[in-house]
């Protein structure tokens, strides 16, 4: 019971459904039933209007699902839709989808590998394609034409192929695009094909250059090719015009050429055997060698036969004559020389190797005396020998040489006599002989006199002399009673000795001087009444009480003042009574009248003055 009730609702809702869909808004002339339709037919179809989808509309009852078909050629498009017809389908739907144009109804179905003919000229283009086409086929054919260069203008068929020339160099590449035939080219498009470099004007198509060098090591080998340059830009790096030797491998620039080898077991350069062609570089490969004839495989110092003219047998760097060959290296091997070094006194001995002539040094100062001998030793002169024979003293080492002397000190006393001779000395003369003088010695033969003095005689004992001067052998001092001086005036006087110029006088012993030039034999000082040095001015130098001149006036009345003439008198120290030092006294006659004030202090400074 309970599925039955089930499966009547299921019918209900599928029914009411069926129903809602007839109702539906969005089909095309749908007609909504009435409210309560009842049995109602109202278009008188046979179909009562609960069951019609289109209850006013006899010629459509028939709810179903059919296709869009907008241009009516029975191919529709777009999803499934509800639709309401009659028996048939109404317009504008198909029960067929798949239209490739539904705006024409001559096209509806999808051909392929056809070829089109758009402006029906019977020229197509030469490609198959997919076309939208119905029944017949229009703007396309079923098998190729001629080729048409504008298929939607029949009066041009043929044409000429073009490419895009984006620098003008007349020369495309690219898309081609044909130009029908009487057409001009097209701007930016050439006729010609191949552009090696669009961008570039001065490059069109390949150059031709005939050699390469792929590894870049100078040498090229044949192999012409297409380079994309122009006619006057040089090939870039690998590429050449011109031939440049043969490259036997141009992929490794470690080998350019073919060349005889030999096998080098040392690796010195210089290989055996037979040769063998190999392509190698300027360098043979590892273990080869361009160079035969190894005198020593086995050694990498040895390859090469080389000729000597002396030997060295003991190493010690010294060679005797002797010649031959001998395999060696880049130079001759140790022991063998083309040139001489020195000559070994014997080659088998590398301790000894120089020809000494030597004298015998008995005393071992260096130099030797007697007949010479012949030594065979070292770099060295051997010991107890000299290369020289003229020791003169041959059992005494501290001397072996002559020397000359030309001055002697026998005394030691460091001065020297003349004296030339030739002694048995060592490094130098020795101690009383010189080759130049020292101080002249007056006496060799004593220390204590050496020097030579001029002297003379000092009776006095004032250490100055006088009289003949005499030369005295001395120890430098001149000894009394004896002086290096020979000037004292008074030679029986010791307290006076030299001469002592004076200016001034004073013989009245008054304390005043006189001007007087002259000498007078003295001592340390000069004697009275001898000065240097004045004091005052003596008017009378035979009278001690007077000792200056004084300008005098007369003075009648005795007021102290005087009056015209003056005169100058030799005077002392005291003014004579009736006279004064003052001349301005305007009335000498009368004792109360002298001059003013001011003149008397005037007078009183010219005067100290």
């Amino acid at each position: 019971m309970t599925t039955l009730r089930s499966l009547g609702l299921a019918l209900t809702l599928a029914a009411s459904g069926l129903l809602s869909a007839c109702t539906d808004d969005s089909l095309p002339d749908w007609e909504e039933p009435l409210p309560n339709p009842g049995q109602l037919d109202s278009d008188g179809d046979g179909v009562r209007d609960h069951a019609d989808c289109a209850p006013h509309d006899k010629s459509r009852w028939r709810a179903t699902s059919a296709f869009e078909d907008k241009d009516g050629d029975g191919w529709g498009t777009g999803d499934l839709q509800h639709a309401c017809t009659g028996d048939v389908l109404s317009r504008g739907w198909a029960s067929r989808t798949g239209d490739c144009d539904d705006t024409t109804n001559t096209r509806w179905r999808i051909m392929k590998d056809l070829y089109p003919d758009q402006d029906g000229d019977g020229a197509t283009g030469q490609q198959p394609v997919e076309g939208c086409v119905g029944d017949p086929i229009i703007g396309y054919r079923e098998r190729p034409g001629p080729s048409d260069c504008d298929d939607m203008d029949a009066r041009f068929q043929g044409g000429y192929p073009t490419w895009p020339d984006s620098d003008g160099d007349g020369y495309g590449a690219g898309t081609l695009r044909t130009v029908c035939s009487g057409k001009p080219v097209p701007s930016g498009y050439a006729t010609r094909d191949g552009d090696c470099d669009p961008a570039n004007p001065g490059r069109t198509v390949g150059r031709y250059v005939p050699y390469r060098d792929a590894d870049l090591d100078g040498v090229t080998v044949h192999a012409p090719g297409l380079l994309c340059i122009g006619p006057h830009e040089p090939p870039p790096p690998g590429y050449a015009l011109l031939p440049s030797g043969d490259d036997c491998d141009d992929h490794d620039s470690m080998k350019r050429l073919m060349r005889d080898v030999y096998v080098d077991t040392d690796g010195d350069g210089f290989g055996t055997g037979t040769p063998e062609k190999q392509c190698t570089g300027l360098q043979p490969l590892q273990g080869k060698a361009f160079q035969g004839e190894d005198c020593a495989a086995d050694d990498a110092t040895r390859w090469q036969w080389r000729t000597y003219a002396y030997r060295d047998a003991d190493g010690d760097g010294d060679t005797v004559p002797e010649s031959g060959v001998v395999c060696g290296g880049a130079s001759l091997p140790p022991g063998h020389a083309t040139f001489p070094r020195g000559l070994d006194c014997d080659d088998k001995n590398a301790a000894v190797r120089v020809s000494w002539a030597v004298y015998p040094d008995e005393d071992g100062d260096g130099v030797g005396a007697g007949a010479v001998e012949t030594k065979c030793a070292g770099s060295t002169i051997p010991s107890g020998y000299s290369a020289t024979a003229t020791d003169c003293a041959p059992v005494n080492a501290s001397t072996w040489r002559m020397l000359t002397y030309a001055h002697r000190d026998a005394d030691g006393d460091g001065s020297t006599v003349p004296q030339t001779g030739e002694l048995c000395a060592g490094s130098a003369l020795p101690q009383g002989y010189f080759t130049s003088a020292r101080n002249a010695d007056c006496d060799d033969t004593n220390a204590q006199l050496h020097t030579t003095r001029t002297s003379w005689a000092d009776t006095d004992g004032d250490g100055v002399g006088a009289g003949e001067a005499t030369q005295v052998c001395t120890n430098g001092q001149v000894p009394p009673p004896l002086s290096a001086v020979g000037t004292d005036c008074a030679a029986d006087d010791a307290t006076r000795w030299q001469q002592l110029a004076y200016a001034h006088v004073d013989r009245d012993v008054d304390g005043a001087t006189t001007p007087e030039k002259g000498s007078v034999c003295a001592g340390a000082t000069l004697p009275t009444p001898y000065f240097t040095q004045a004091s005052g001015n003596d008017c009378d130098e035979a009278d001690p009480a007077r000792t200056r001149w004084v300008v005098l006036y007369p003075d009648h009345d005795g007021d102290g003042v005087g009056a015209e003439p003056r005169q100058v008198s030799c005077l002392g120290a005291s003014i004579p009574s009736g006279w004064s030092v003052y001349g301005y006294d305007t009335n000498d006659n009368d004792p109360g009248t002298t001059a003013d004030e001011e003149s008397d202090l005037e007078l009183e400074l010219l005067l100290s003055i």
